[in-house]
C-alpha cells in the first residue's frame, strides 16, 4: 500500500464522524457512495488499484477530508496501514462480469470480501457495509416474471462446484451471480462468528442512473462502465444508426437508481445495530420499468432526441406478473421513505451521458 495524498486533516469535521474506508471508489456505485459519504460529513479513505489513483487524487485534490491509497490486490494485500484510524468500512469493489475466468471471479469476490473484513475486524473496526446483489437472492437466469416477491431470507443456492464444472466458461452473468451469492454467504458465516462487528449487506437489483458528479469517462470508459454502459448503449445508440430494441429486454426488469443504492450504504453507517434489529440484509429497489418505457418517456420529454432514440416498435411492454423486491426492512432500518422515480432516473442518466459525450468533443 502507498498513499497518494496528504494525510487527512480533520479540521472542520465532527469528532463523531468516523473515518470511512471505501473500496471500489472509481466504479459506478462506488463513486456515488463516495460522493454521498462526503456530503454526509464523513472523512473518507479511498482504496484503489495501481493506475487509478491519479484520477481519484485529481478529483478530490481540493478536499481535506479525502485520502487515496493504493492497494495492489484487495483479495490478498495487507491493509494494516490503510486501516489505521478507520472507524468504518464500505466494501463496494467486486470483480466485473466477464473480466476473468469463473474461478477467478469467484475467488476474487470471496477473498476480496473476506480479506478486508477480517483485517478490519482485527484492526478494531466495528461497522462494515458490503455491497451484495439481487443475484445473491436468485440466479440471474431465474424467471423474473413469476409474480414472486424476493425477500431478505431468500438465497441463490448456487455452489462453487456447480459453477466450476466446465459448462459456464462463456456465461459471465451466471458466474457473476454465483460470485455474489457465495461471497455473501461466506461473509455471514464470518459475521456469525464475530458478533462484535456490526455488518450490513446492501442488495440492489439492476442499478441505473447518472454518472457521479465530477467523474470523467472516455468513450471506452463509458462503454465498460457497469450497468450504466448497458443503459447508455440501449437508450442512446450512436447518431445515424437505425437501432431497434429487442422484442424482450434481456436484463432484469427490477430497477433502482444508483443514488438510492449509495444512500443506503451511507445510511447503514449510522443505522441501529444488528443486536436490536437482527441481521441487516437490506434490499434496495425502486419501481420496475423497461428500456421501452424509458425510450418512450424520453421521446415525450426530450423531443430533440427522437432521431437518436432506438425504435421500440418490436419491444414488448412490461408484463403484469413481474417480480418485486420486499424493501420494507430497508425502509424500517435505514429510514428511507421512498425511492427515486424511474422517470427521473432516465432523465438524469441521459443528461449525464450527453454531458460526457460533449466532453469528448471538447478534448478532441
Amino acid at each position: 500500500m502507498r498513499s497518494k495524498k496528504h494525510p487527512l486533516d480533520s479540521g472542520g469535521m465532527s469528532s463523531t464522524s468516523p473515518l470511512v474506508l471505501i473500496t471500489g471508489a472509481t466504479g459506478f456505485v462506488g463513486s456515488h457512495v463516495v460522493h454521498q459519504a462526503i456530503s454526509a460529513g464523513y472523512p473518507v479513505r479511498l482504496v484503489t488499484r495501481p493506475g487509478k489513483d491519479g484520477a481519484l487524487c485529481s478529483l478530490y485534490d481540493a478536499s481535506k477530508n479525502v485520502d487515496v491509497v493504493v492497494i495492489e490486490d484487495i483479495a490478498s494485500s495487507d491493509f494494516t496501514e490503510a486501516l489505521r484510524g478507520v472507524g468504518a468500512v464500505i466494501h463496494v469493489a467486486s470483480p466485473n462480469a466477464g473480466r476473468s475466468s469463473p474461478e477467478g471471479m469467484i475467488s476474487g469476490a470471496v477473498n476480496g470480501t473476506l480479506n478486508i473484513v477480517k483485517q478490519a475486524t482485527a484492526a478494531g473496526v466495528k461497522r462494515i457495509v458490503v455491497t451484495s446483489s439481487l443475484t445473491a437472492l436468485a440466479d440471474i437466469t431465474s424467471d423474473f416474471y413469476a409474480r414472486r416477491t424476493h425477500a431478505d431470507t431468500d438465497w441463490n443456492e448456487v455452489t462453487k462446484e456447480s459453477v466450476l464444472d466446465g459448462t459456464h466458461e462463456n456465461d459471465a452473468l451466471c458466474v457473476y451471480s454465483a460470485s455474489k451469492a457465495i461471497a455473501e454467504r461466506e461473509l455471514w458465516k464470518f459475521a456469525d462468528a464475530h458478533p462484535e462487528v456490526d455488518i450490513t449487506t446492501i442488495l440492489p437489483c439492476m442499478v441505473y442512473g447518472p454518472i457521479a458528479p465530477g467523474i470523467k469517462l472516455t468513450k471506452e470508459g463509458l462503454a465498460n462502465y457497469s450497468t450504466a454502459a448497458w443503459f447508455y448503449q440501449a437508450l442512446l445508440p450512436p447518431a445515424g444508426q437505425q437501432a431497434k430494441l429487442k422484442p424482450v429486454q434481456d436484463t432484469v426488469p427490477m430497477t433502482v437508481d444508483v443514488r438510492d443504492v449509495a444512500r443506503a450504504h451511507v445510511l447503514a453507517l449510522s443505522a441501529a445495530e444488528s443486536s436490536s434489529v437482527r441481521r441487516k440484509r437490506l434490499l434496495v429497489a425502486g419501481e420496475t420499468f423497461l428500456f421501452k418505457d424509458a425510450v418512450e418517456h424520453l421521446a415525450k420529454v426530450r423531443p430533440e432526441l427522437r432521431d437518436r432514440l432506438p425504435d421500440t416498435s418490436e419491444a414488448k411492454p412490461l408484463l403484469e406478473q413481474v417480480n418485486i423486491m420486499d424493501t420494507s426492512r430497508t425502509k424500517e432500518v435505514l429510514g428511507i421513505t421512498e425511492f427515486i422515480d424511474w422517470r427521473k432516473t432516465v432523465e438524469d442518466s441521459v443528461q449525464s451521458f450527453l454531458d460526457i459525450e460533449k466532453s469528448w468533443g471538447e478534448t478532441n
